[in-house]
């Protein structure tokens, strides 16, 4: 610290600060008491591992009186009095170093109290300054895409990143990669996605990190989930946002400490849980649900299930839901039990696409049955009746989450080659594993004998 210091007092010296006439009187007091008995002036420096601000002050306005009166040889003459060794050493650096990295030094003489040994780098011949900017690039390893995207998340970011200053971004990144544990491709895909972070203070980040972890108990590769997949967490207050919602999944949708591996889970598996507002959205689609004069009339231990099963029903539109419960009522001729039971049993299926999901496997499904035709763009359908596909969806409602071309239609056409009717099959066989499914079509056609 002292060297720093030292060094910094001495770039004062070079730059030939003018001060003002208050000043210069104490200044020549100094000299005057400097001159007569120097050890003191020494002792002042030297008894401070870390010189108070007056004592800085005192030995810059001292300095700089030395300065305007004397030669440069002459001041390090008189600076070899007050200073050690190391401090000799950097000042004699300093005076022989080339002009332009003498005054570069100058105009930023908070980097040898920061950057010490950067400092050093620099009085070196053959040594390329960076800019911070520069810096920033090459530490993070940036690609000119990653710089791209940056620059459109983030307009102002050059001047942003040289506000914030190297030793402040130093700092952030090795909290992350040490403390947080990121790889360094994780740390640039981070900053890459929400430069906006670096921007907020690393006490305010170490705080909402305190908090997943002392608070929701998230073990560190947990937390590097989170963080990882939503860095927008970072962002939220832990007072005012992270605290009040994890209160709301323990008291409002149920389970309390004893449910909190599930409300963990939730955490960890839909972090942008938190961006969502307590009052406008989180409380309101309780209300939505649990409403006995509403459409569904969840009891609070079926709502619990369903988010736990499902977090995105708490933040998808009450009009988003409507229409799909409309829409399966309709298909399926549901009653409002049956409903209720789909819901709780499976609420994946509330996340699909109304119009590029459920309907085209609806139609799919049904064809043309007894009412009419539900889907007109299908080439191939299973011909089944509502009351049949009915049946296989209350028993297993996650049926219409499976892939329509990646699943349902191959499947179904394969059975359809043999002569296997999907109808008459077992309901959960959509889940079983291409084996298993393989397996199956065999038992079913080795049992056949085909006479012409």
């Amino acid at each position: 610290m002292k060297l720093a210091v030292a060094a910094c007092i001495f770039l004062e010296l070079l730059s030939c600060c003018t001060i003002s006439s208050a000043l210069l009187s104490f200044a020549e007091l100094s000299y005057a008491t400097f001159q007569s008995r120097p050890h003191i002036t020494k002792l002042d420096v030297a008894s401070h591992d870390v010189p108070t601000a007056y004592a800085t002050t005192k030995i810059v306005e001292l300095l700089s009186f030395i300065r305007h009166k004397s030669s440069d040889e002459v001041v390090a003459n008189e600076l070899s009095i007050i200073l050690g060794d190391p401090e000799r050493q950097l000042v004699n650096s300093i005076m022989t170093a080339q002009p332009d990295r003498k005054s570069w030094l100058i105009e930023r003489p908070h980097l040898l109290i920061q950057h010490p040994i950067l400092a050093e780098h620099i009085l070196q011949q053959d040594a390329r300054i960076l800019s911070t900017e520069q810096w920033f690039t090459q530490y993070l390893k940036l690609t000119k895409a990653d710089r791209t995207k940056i620059q459109s998340r983030l307009p102002t970011v050059g001047n942003q990143i040289m506000s914030i200053g190297r030793y402040r971004l130093k700092q952030w990144f090795v909290y992350f990669l040490s403390d947080i544990g990121l790889a360094a491709q994780e740390l640039r895909k981070m900053i890459t996605a929400r430069p906006i972070l670096l921007s907020y203070k690393l006490s305010n980040v170490q705080s909402t990190a305190n908090f997943f972890r002392d608070e929701v108990g998230l073990s560190k590769s947990e937390l590097k989930s989170i963080i990882t997949s939503y860095p927008s967490v970072l962002m939220f207050s832990v007072t005012s946002r992270l605290r009040p919602h994890v209160h709301f999944l323990q008291d409002e949708i149920g389970g309390g400490k004893e449910n909190w591996k599930a409300w963990k889970k939730v955490i960890c598996t839909y972090p942008q849980f938190f961006s969502h507002s307590l009052d406008k959205t989180l409380l309101p689609k309780i209300q939505f649900f649990c409403d006995k004069q509403g459409i569904l009339g969840l009891k609070k231990s079926e709502l619990s299930q369903v988010v736990a099963k499902f977090p995105p029903t708490l933040w998808l539109s009450d009009q988003n839901l409507i229409d799909k419960f409309d829409y399966l009522t309709e298909s399926l001729e549901l009653s409002a039990k049956e409903l209720r039971g789909i819901v709780v049993s499976y609420p994946q299926l509330l996340g699909l696409s109304l119009e590029n999901n459920l309907k085209p496997k609806m139609g799919f499904f049904l064809g043309n049955d007894e009412k009419g035709a539900v889907c007109d763009d299908v080439d191939f359908d299973c011909g089944m009746t509502r009351k049949e596909l009915k049946e296989f969806v209350i028993y297993q409602p996650a049926l219409l989450a499976y892939s329509l071309e990646g699943r349902l239609k191959p499947r179904i056409q394969q059975m359809d080659e043999l002569g296997v009717l999907f109808q008459y099959c077992p309901k959960n066989i959509m889940s079983y594993t291409d084996e298993k499914f393989s397996c199956f079509l065999s038992a079913q056609t080795d049992c056949w004998t085909i006479i012409d």
